[in-house]
């Protein structure tokens, strides 16, 4: 069997997989401040829950694949020519170092070569070296010899196996979102719920920034792969089973909603949303086939710590300066005075080389000088355009308002009432009481599908006491756009 054990901030998960069918399950709680946002802050404390864990369920210890909930990761796709394969290693490395911010060093770095054409593209992950560290020892302490450390994005991609998706895993302390075009992972973004007085639709919309935000990255960078308004976005994780959490993220974004099914057999006991990912873990890698076009990004984070690092190639400057000094040893005065008024030119190259490069860059802070008040022009002209428009909008005729607020009214469900509401020429704001959540949520749906509005948001959903004879309740509030 293969093991997937995945770690978040408050609860181990440990799944069994068999081929395609999940032979065990299992959860832990583990104490606050034990994790925190992809940190082990107590590896010695993890590490002894999760020996209790895999003692008292009987799991075996064998064919480990690790996650960590919020781990922080940087990535990037690097194209190279094709090259001889003893000279991959070095030319990623030489590649990564121009194209990531972060040193090196700090890093665990893995790679995984893309399909493609005449150039060799590759998919280069780093992961701090600290949080690696930590997982790492916290699986010493629990007995176990993990066989990879995988980043929980490439899990969910893989328990999608779609060749265009959204996906999208709800968590309780993380929330993660992959843009899969073309069969491969091109957009991963993790970002953490808000915490304190925060309410799940406070999160959800976040969620929901984040998604329009993530797409229009991905859709800016890629203009020949844009999404179809048709992609199905995935859902997974603890919140996904929640009715009203998928219903309010559905109003909130364009692309149909689904929940994410991984190609398994699973018991009906086990509640598959939640459990998708750690299922992504240790499902059988493919590199894509007519009936499942994702391609397989399969990537050990482990790798990068067990990478011996090279030595250094010899100068080359070294090199002639050594054999320089042989020749100068051996009495070949005249190389060394060819020598010396070769170091002399250079110095000359040297000083005229520091002068251009001043002049130049004074000539760019005169440029950025320039650029700057173009764009102090740019924001007054259009600043100027917008009053003429608000204008205009406030003197152009002010037709459809009774048919909109007819529409508005038609829709409201039997079980839901008017507090007020109010409607100019780009808004209406309807607030009101309702029996439940879900009356609520099924009267913004209403007024979407109605398709007489550019966008409708439940911009609040509050418990209501009871009044008079009426039931508890809640109230809510509903934005619409003209």
């Amino acid at each position: 069997m293969n093991i997937a054990l995945n770690i978040s901030n408050s609860r181990l998960q440990v799944v069994a997989l068999k081929g395609w069918r999940v032979k065990k399950w299992a959860s832990l709680a583990i104490p606050e401040e034990v994790v925190r946002d992809g940190l082990i802050l107590k590896p010695q404390v993890l590490g002894e829950a999760i020996d209790r864990l895999f003692r008292a369920k009987k799991i075996p210890r064998d064919h480990i694949v690790a996650s960590l909930s919020g781990l922080s990761f940087t990535y990037r796709f690097i194209k190279l020519p094709q090259l001889k394969p003893e000279l991959v290693e070095e030319a990623i490395l030489r590649a990564a170092k121009k194209e990531i911010s972060l040193p090196l060093e700090e890093l665990y770095l893995a790679w995984q070569p893309l399909p493609g054409g005449e150039e060799a593209e590759y998919f280069v992950l780093g992961v701090p070296r600290n949080l690696v560290d930590a997982l790492a020892a916290t699986l010493t302490a629990a007995d176990l010899t993990p066989a990879a450390l995988e980043l929980r994005p490439l899990a969910l991609a893989r328990a999608a196996a779609r060749g265009e998706a959204i996906v999208v895993n709800m968590d309780t302390d993380s929330f993660d979102i992959v843009i899969i075009a073309g069969g491969i992972p091109r957009v991963i973004h993790t970002i953490a719920p808000r915490g304190g007085d925060a309410t799940p639709e406070d999160n959800i919309r976040r969620l929901a920034d984040e998604l329009t935000k993530t797409t229009a990255f991905y859709q800016g960078s890629q203009p020949e792969g844009q999404l179809d308004a048709a992609t199905p976005l995935l859902l997974s994780g603890e919140l996904a089973a929640e009715t009203a959490a998928t219903g309010l993220l559905q109003i909130e974004v364009d692309y149909p909603v689904e929940l994410l099914v991984p190609p398994v057999e699973v018991p009906p006991q086990l509640a598959l949303p939640a459990y998708a990912a750690s299922i992504g873990l240790v499902l059988p890698r493919t590199n894509g086939t007519p009936d499942a076009p994702y391609h397989d990004i399969d990537l050990n984070i482990l790798s990068g710590r067990h990478r011996k690092a090279k030595k250094p190639p010899r100068s080359p400057v070294l090199a002639l300066l050594a054999v320089l000094l042989t020749l100068a040893v051996a009495g070949i005065y005249p190389l060394y005075q060819a020598r010396a008024g070769l170091i002399e030119t250079n110095a000359a190259a040297r000083t005229e080389l520091d002068n251009i490069s001043w002049e130049i860059t004074l000539a760019g802070l005169a440029a950025t000088e320039a650029a700057r008040q173009e764009t102090d022009i740019a924001a007054t002209a259009a600043a100027a355009s917008t009053r003429q428009q608000a204008n205009a909008a406030i003197l152009a005729p002010r037709g459809g308002f009774t048919a909109d607020l007819n529409l508005v009214t038609e829709s409201l469900p039997p079980l839901a009432d008017f507090n007020s509401v109010t409607i100019d020429t780009e808004q209406i704001t309807v607030t009101g009481r309702a029996d439940s959540t879900a009356t609520a949520v099924a009267y913004a749906t209403a007024l979407e599908a109605s398709g007489a509005f550019a966008g409708v948001r439940i911009a609040r959903l509050d418990e209501a006491p009871p009044e008079d004879d009426t039931a508890a309740g809640i109230t809510f509030e509903i934005d619409i756009t003209r």
